[in-house]
């Protein structure tokens, strides 16, 4: 069984097919706020899957909007009570990361993510020992015992990634730096290199090394991932690790924006088996 994907995905679908409904049927905001007895904005919020759906709420609306499609109504009624559901990340420590619950809900849904890693190597294809040395310095002061379980955290969206290879296409450009970086030990850097490569030889993922020799890029100066949506209803969102805290943007020019950045950084990497002779080169000259 798949897992949960939270209540991002849920609500921004649902609020999307409010909206072709509330359109169709020739309302304003206004007209379907007065049939919630509520704000305008409230409703703007729900058609923008930002706010928390009461399925009474999505009754009145499909009720305003004069739906009778028995199928319809349903799907959309199941899309209210999914919208509640917080995921399986939901009993998370206390160290966990600001937003990671929405980036999870893009994660499981996402067709194809495009994606560069500046500093350290791509999370997903992090093995335990790296992975709980990063947590450990992101999170001085937490336990370890929460360390631990950021770390099964992430092996459990690992697998789930690796499990939906096929339907979902993987892009990721690393920094030539990342491979470098003594993270814990020479010893878990050859591991994790191992496992890189391993990861990279997987059916549906693209991995390139950025190499010094290529220069400076705008594509290198913060973390991002960018997913994309084989349907209408989803909406192509980006996603920036900054310095100031982390962002997500769904507007189409922002999106459109990192996407060229992303292409031009590509077409400046050495091709999937080049970066993978890289990755191999480092490893015996460094760890060897």
């Amino acid at each position: 069984m798949p897992p949960s994907q939270g209540p991002l995905i849920p609500r921004r679908r649902l609020g999307h097919e409010l909206r072709k409904l509330r359109e169709a049927a020739g309302l304003q905001l206004v007209d379907a706020a007065r049939r919630l007895e509520c704000s305008p904005s409230k409703v703007s919020r729900l058609e923008n899957g930002q706010g928390l759906p009461k399925l009474r709420d999505v009754r009145d609306l499909l009720d305003l909007y004069e739906v009778r499609d028995h199928r319809l109504r349903t799907r959309l009624q199941g899309l209210a009570t999914a919208s509640q559901d917080e995921g399986w990340w939901s009993d998370h420590p206390e160290a966990w990361p600001p937003n990671l619950g929405s980036y999870i809900s893009l994660e499981s849904a996402a067709s194809e993510m495009l994606s560069f890693s500046g500093f350290g190597i791509y999370g997903l294809a992090q093995i335990p020992k790296y992975c709980w040395e990063v947590f450990r310095n992101n999170f001085p002061d937490a336990p370890d015992s929460e360390i631990d379980q950021l770390v099964e955290i992430r092996g459990r969206r690992q697998r789930y990634v690796l499990n939906r290879l096929g339907e979902l296409k993987i892009t990721a450009v690393i920094d030539e730096c990342a491979l470098h970086r003594v993270v814990d030990s020479a010893d878990t850097m050859r591991k994790q290199l191992d496992n890189l490569i391993d990861f990279a030889e997987h059916d549906g993922v693209d991995l390139r090394i950025f190499p010094y020799s290529t220069g400076y890029s705008l594509g290198i100066q913060c973390n991002y991932v960018i997913f994309t949506f084989d349907n209408d209803t989803d909406q192509d969102t980006v996603y920036q690790e900054l310095s100031g805290g982390d962002r997500f943007s769904a507007q189409e020019t922002e999106v459109k924006k990192y996407r060229n950045i992303f292409t031009n950084l590509l077409s400046r990497c050495p091709d999937h088996k080049s970066s993978l002779d890289l990755i191999e080169k480092v490893k015996r000259t460094n760890y060897e």
